[in-house]
């Protein structure tokens, strides 16, 4: 199997260094991408600050490699079709026109247990877990065709589907018995 190194076909930069919490704004217009966003995948819940205040941060180019850089290292594509920018907390990996690899697969591989023991690999002794601009750039990314990258984010995307219907029932489950529970004592 072939490698190449991240920074081979794509640029990362860090997200926007606020200078303490990043507090919502009932007034916002633009959307920051936290860390918890890309854990949960979620982009709908982000906190949103005036975008006339953060005129010179950098907005997230649509179909970038979003990756946290402290403690637990997740990575998901950022597809959203709205203006957004990120934390210091998240790393933008923009993949180059000649990119031999797709942002979905990227994102996969980096979540992967393969990727992320390349990762903890790299780390350097630390308290809390950080990755740096420089060992995320030094990341080896397998190559594989394109055509099977496509196939294993599909595949992929359908697994974790079926994982949050799976906990979506689970939880049905569990609030159908409560209510069981309570219409019996209750009478």
């Amino acid at each position: 199997m072939k490698y190449k190194k991240l920074y081979d076909f794509a640029e990362i930069k860090s997200g926007y260094a606020f200078r303490g919490a990043v507090v919502d704004d009932a007034n916002g217009d633009l959307p920051v991408v936290l860390p918890r966003n890309i854990v949960s995948k979620n982009f709908a819940d982000c906190v949103k600050v005036k975008s006339a205040a953060l005129a010179t941060a950098r907005r997230v180019p649509k179909n970038s490699v979003l990756v946290t850089n402290r403690g637990t290292f997740a990575a998901c594509v950022f597809d959203g079709d709205f203006e957004a920018i990120t934390t210091s907390g998240v790393f933008v990996v923009t993949l180059r026109s000649d990119a031999v690899v797709t942002p979905e697969f990227l994102a996969l591989y980096i979540n992967s247990e393969i990727g992320q023991r390349q990762i903890l690999a790299k780390q350097e002794t630390m308290t809390v877990p950080a990755l740096t601009v420089r060992q995320l750039s030094e990341l080896e990314i397998p190559l594989i065709p394109k055509n099977k990258q496509v196939l294993l984010s599909g595949l992929y995307d359908v697994y974790c589907r079926r994982v949050a219907l799976i906990a979506e029932l689970q939880q049905t489950n569990t609030n159908f018995i409560n209510q069981i529970i309570k219409g019996a004592i209750n009478g």
